[in-house]
């Protein structure tokens, strides 16, 4: 049983001589720059030894990169007597299962880890009778009402410091206009304090000479995450070129996250470089890192914290990621310069001026966050050692008598178990083969974060490249046609899935298929591609008619026209909804069965062929339809014997 709450209370005189201690929480057990940071910024902005502050992850350890701070498993967090706990920063706040697989042997598994480091830390600082704050972490995804949501809530009202990263962290969370509730930008924007610019130069120069390479006079630092990719390793080598021939450096490509994979992907883009560069594949470290990019003429790459490293030294960014990732554009709210964020590296490339030194307007900007964070700071400092305000202790004493009726032997802090939603199962892998991704040639699966999603296709993830069974499925069907030279010839793609590469066309373009006003994004003007791939757009277009001319009138006469749609099993009609549902991002619409007699009827000219393809290891299948004006090219798909292709087809 817990104690009584006023038994367990500091007297004042004991708060002003003993030495305060902090716990925080967060993913500080993975190699991932960013995560790292927070810990020795906190402990180094409010003033504290070493001894003071305790970092608690779901499984904690010593890492690789020898300037991080250890962390300890969350399971000894309750024994360690902190007179403030601080959640985050960091995309930390969900109860969903993680795709990391270092997760799955904490004590809470991948579906508990993360809701362990705020439900569970909210929960451990309500036992210890101490407050809460919290760091400015961020909320991915949109909260269902539940009891994990009642919980938080209990434990917001019991927090004296909340900050959370972005307007859209509290709009997911239905908390817009709270009073309390504040936005604050990522804190890591403050690292130029805990590292000054000059003590960073040289971590940034035995780099290069840990690699045999000189010192360049100027080098681009650049960070490529496989979700981001325009194509394949080749076409973003021959990015990565083109942007260090525009900015006169030499490419520093760095892996700034080993836990996502970064590392893998860096030695694939090694092999591909035909210029001079420095791929750092195992960085030392976390000053290592940072010197590489406060150091270098500009920072391009798809690292939320390379975005804010760069920024916090005043160096021009520039990210790339999808729009829907929103932490990107949240952190870039903050500072009113949302344009440094695009869609892909072709983009990138073309970025013009966003690759010229700062201006006064946005180094201003940026002046005015850190003044934001410092008094973020001073607000820590404030509750360090304090006691717990008086506008907390009902909602603390209310927390400690829902643990005390919690069942046994879940009653203390490990009763958040008790509130997480439970994953509706997915189909099994299968058991009598070893994985073999079709798309990166990765062997390893992690699970899936939407496992309660109703979609097809959906489960058995690429840990590598992040690619799902409808994924492979289609790649099968597009490397077969591919090898038609005349297909080669030139590709246009709607939608970012890794199915088609960039470098199976002589010419690629690949296109952002969302407009603000729910319209198709025109193509190349005046150009028609022997290849139109569009992958899992049509549910989110305004004008499905007017989408589907658009396409049309892209696709050459000979060409093929490639449809792919994220069909509901079971459902025979398509449920369109008129407008952007709330739980999926633009999400106007869910195909059904009655697919097929959509497409002949906005396209009556058109011969269409539809496929079933599966993918070859879990044998999960979706649905893909080939349209083509030409007779000539439609007997010619039919003569190749296409994966999925045995049902009937319709003409």
């Amino acid at each position: 049983m817990i104690q009584g709450f006023e038994a367990e209370r500091t007297p004042t005189s004991a708060i002003q001589t003993h030495e305060p201690k902090l716990s925080v929480y967060g993913t500080f057990d993975v190699l991932n720059y960013g995560d790292l940071l927070f810990p020795l910024l906190l402990r180094d902005r409010l003033g504290l030894a070493e001894e003071q502050m305790r970092a608690f992850s779901p499984v904690g350890g010593t890492l690789a990169w020898d300037d991080a701070v250890p962390a300890l498993p969350i399971d000894t967090a309750a024994d360690f007597a902190a007179d403030l706990h601080v959640i985050g920063g960091g995309n930390i706040l969900h109860d969903r299962v993680t795709s990391l697989s270092d997760y799955a042997k904490g004590r809470f598994g991948q579906r508990g880890a993360y809701a362990a480091l705020w439900l569970g830390a909210g929960l451990i600082a309500a036992g210890q009778g101490r407050p809460l704050a919290w760091n400015a972490p961020g909320v991915p995804y949109p909260m269902e009402a539940g009891p994990a949501q009642v919980l938080r809530d209990r434990i917001l009202a019991a927090s004296p410091c909340v900050t959370l990263r972005d307007d859209a962290s509290r709009q997911f969370w239905h908390l817009e206009g709270q009073p309390g509730i504040d936005t604050l930008p990522d804190t890591a924007l403050d690292l130029a304090a805990l590292w000054p610019a000059e003590t960073l130069r040289a971590p940034a120069e035995a780099a290069f000479a840990r690699h045999g390479l000189n010192v360049p006079e100027r080098w681009l630092a650049l960070h490529v995450n496989d979700r981001y990719l325009d194509g394949d390793a080749a076409l973003q080598a021959r990015q990565i070129e083109a942007l260090a021939k525009r900015m006169d450096a030499v490419p520093v490509l760095i892996a700034i996250g080993p836990c996502h994979g970064d590392h893998r992907l860096a030695v694939a883009l090694r092999q591909e470089l035909t210029i001079p560069a420095l791929v750092l594949v195992q960085p030392r470290g976390l000053r290592e890192i940072a010197g590489l990019i406060a150091h270098a003429a500009a920072y391009v790459g798809s690292s939320m914290h390379g975005l804010i490293t760069a920024l916090a030294y005043g160096r021009p960014a520039v990210a790339v990621a999808r729009s829907r990732m929103i932490k990107f554009a949240g952190f870039l709210a903050h500072l009113g310069i949302p344009e440094r964020l695009v869609q892909s590296w072709g983009a990138a490339v073309q970025a013009g001026s966003l690759l010229d030194p700062l201006t006064a307007r946005e180094l201003a900007a940026i002046g005015k966050a850190r003044g934001r964070i410092d008094a973020h700071w001073a607000r820590l400092r404030g509750l360090l050692g304090a006691p717990l305000p008086d506008s907390c202790q009902a909602a603390t004493q209310g927390l400690r008598q829902w643990m005390e009726q919690q069942p046994a032997p879940l009653r203390d802090w490990r009763a958040f178990t008790t509130v997480l939603p439970v994953p509706t199962p997915v189909a099994a892998a299968p058991t009598d083969k070893p994985f073999h991704c079709s798309i990166c040639g990765g062997t390893t699966m992690r699970p899936d974060r939407r496992l309660a999603d109703s979609l097809r296709g959906h489960g058995q993830r690429c840990a590598s490249c992040n690619s799902t069974a409808r994924h492979r499925a289609m790649h099968q069907v597009l490397d077969q046609l591919r090898k038609e030279p005349t297909l080669r010839a030139s590709g246009l793609q709607y939608g970012r899935h890794r199915v088609a590469a960039g470098g199976w066309f002589a010419d690629f373009a690949l296109i952002h298929p969302a407009q603000a006003d729910g319209s198709l994004t025109p193509p190349p003007a005046d150009r028609r591609f022997a290849m139109v791939i569009c992958l899992d757009v049509l549910e989110d277009v305004r004008d499905l008619d007017g989408a589907l001319s658009t396409l049309a009138a892209a696709t050459a006469e000979e060409g093929v026209l490639l449809l792919s749609f994220r069909t509901v099993p079971g459902r025979g009609q398509t449920l369109n909804w008129g407008f952007a549902r709330g739980d999926e991002l633009g999400c106007r619409r869910a195909f059904g069965e009655d697919v097929v007699e959509t497409m002949k009827r906005h396209l009556p000219e058109a011969h269409l062929t539809v496929l079933r393809p599966s993918d070859p290891f879990a044998g999960s299948e979706t649905m893909l339809c080939l349209i083509t004006w030409s007779a000539t090219r439609h007997a010619w798909i039919a003569a190749q014997g296409l994966p999925g292709g045995k049902l009937p087809a319709a003409a």
